[in-house]
């Protein structure tokens, strides 16, 4: 399939009475409308964080993200986050397109060598087909932001363009795939990199000019993160700042992991945490603080497993889709708040799109949905059901190769390889123990009939039929 961007008008501005910084504002603020000025948008995103790592959710003493907890204290903490996907690079499809990683069609993270990673297991099938790169005709938020007047800037990983990066000095498979050509003014470090090359100053990263021997790639990101607002304080801006924290492998600083007694893992997860509060800083120090939307968010569950959630990365289970996410916006989300709505990746498109006064009303391949009433104190969005879809082998988790429906608390998992089908219980079971499949028939067949549908529907790509 191929979609092209509509050029239509946009709908009249939308925009909300932001008069004060995150310490002063007032409760009734928080559902104020005003025609004043578009408000900046600042879009964070970890890599391979899942649930429990960060301050903000009842993670271990240890863990040190004060930023992080500036910011969901200031704003809205949303418990059931999800990823579009189970790994990295479909996500950040899905983020960028308002689409479905099926619907895409690029349902797995991007290879470091061409082919497949992972063998079938005996008696399974092998990988579906998936791209290996964002196409440039779909939708992008980007785009559609920088439509409206915005200056928009991408910092840190993409991953969204070309595979075989491993086999290249400089992570540059085809620079035509690169941020700048879905949208984004800027790029820094945005290339085929699904890790970075070095995390240490000269990066080998063709989109990241080398300045300080020894500078650690997290703290710059966060410089750049500063000098952007700087620079367009006095228009729109869009941020899209992407860090590459906290993926493999795992370094930081020396004085940071001696300040975490020797934990490197949780050095970077301070170092992110630092980058964030200068962020954080700027924005105020500038005054643009009280007229943005900000978002900190993960690309999928974390490479390290969440204590209450089963399993990790790669796998349909919650510990491979559930992601920490807070958001905050003065005078438009009331701070120290919580949602316990399922949102997903698809919806950062129409909210921000949304938010900037824009209409996405006649982008019909759009999945996602519009948070701003769950912003304004709401508890449901209109649509009765998650899907994922994810028909690659990842024999290092429980389950993989299948897809997936989450209605009501209620998560069906469909097999397209050697698992059997299950359905669990979320809220009586949320570590998915026990499949309840065999005793709830009538429920799993209404699950699966949906699943059929959408799958049907977005044209999702399965695997290959066994060989004889």
């Amino acid at each position: 399939m191929i979609f092209h961007l509509r050029r239509s008008a946009y709908a009249l501005l939308l925009t909300l009475s932001l008069h004060v910084g995150f310490a002063t504002l007032a409760r009734s603020e928080t559902t104020a409308t005003a025609e004043s000025s578009k408000p900046n948008i600042v879009f964070m995103m970890a890599d391979d964080l899942g649930p429990g790592w960060v301050d903000f959710d009842g993670s271990s003493p240890e863990i040190n993200t004060p930023n992080l907890e500036r910011l969901a204290r200031n704003g809205m903490v949303f418990s059931k986050a999800y990823a579009a996907a189970t790994v990295c690079s479909p996500t950040r499809a899905a983020c960028i397109t308002g689409m479905s990683p099926a619907q895409i069609g690029l349902t797995t993270h991007i290879p470091g060598i061409a082919g497949r990673e992972r063998p079938a297991p005996k008696g399974g099938p092998k990988d579906a087909e998936t791209l290996n790169h964002l196409p440039l005709d779909l939708p992008s938020y980007a785009r559609e932001l920088k439509q409206l007047g915005y200056t928009t800037g991408f910092l840190g990983k993409w991953h969204l363009a070309g595979d075989g990066s491993i086999k290249t000095n400089d992570g540059v498979v085809n620079s035509d795939w690169h941020p700048v050509h879905y949208g984004f003014d800027t790029n820094i470090g945005g290339c085929a990199y699904g890790q970075p090359k070095s995390w240490f100053d000269p990066y080998k990263n063709g989109t990241i000019e080398d300045r300080k021997k020894g500078e650690y790639l997290t703290d710059r990101l966060g410089d750049e993160a500063v000098s952007f607002i700087k620079t367009n304080q006095d228009t729109p801006f869009h941020l899209s700042l992407w860090f590459y924290s906290v993926h493999t492998p795992i370094k930081a600083p020396r004085d940071l992991v001696k300040k975490n007694g020797g934990n490197a893992y949780l050095a970077m997860l301070e170092s992110m945490d630092n980058a964030i509060g200068k962020v954080l800083d700027t924005l105020e120090a500038t005054g643009t603080l009280k007229n943005t939307l900000i978002v900190f968010y993960s690309d999928n569950g974390g490479d390290k497993p969440t204590k209450w959630l089963a399993d990790k990365k790669g796998s349909l289970l919650e510990g491979g889709v559930r992601v920490p996410m807070a958001v905050a916006w003065p005078g438009a989300i009331q701070p120290g708040t919580s949602c316990d709505t399922p949102v997903t990746s698809m919806d950062f498109f129409p909210t921000f799109v949304h938010a900037a006064g824009g209409s996405t009303s006649d982008i019909e391949q759009l999945e996602g949905s519009d948070l701003m009433p769950l912003f304004q104190g709401k508890n449901k969005l209109d649509r009765d059901a998650l899907y994922w879809h994810y028909p690659h082998n990842r024999p290092d988790v429980r389950y993989y190769m299948g897809s997936s429906i989450l209605q009501d608390g209620w998560k069906l998992y469909v097999s397209h390889g050697v698992k059997e089908d299950a359905l669990f219980n979320l809220n009586a079971d949320p570590m998915e123990r026990e499949n309840v499949l065999k005793s709830n028939p009538e429920l799993a067949d209404r699950l699966r009939a949906k699943l059929t549908n959408w799958l049907t529907k977005v044209n999702a790509k399965m695997p290959p039929p066994l060989e004889n």
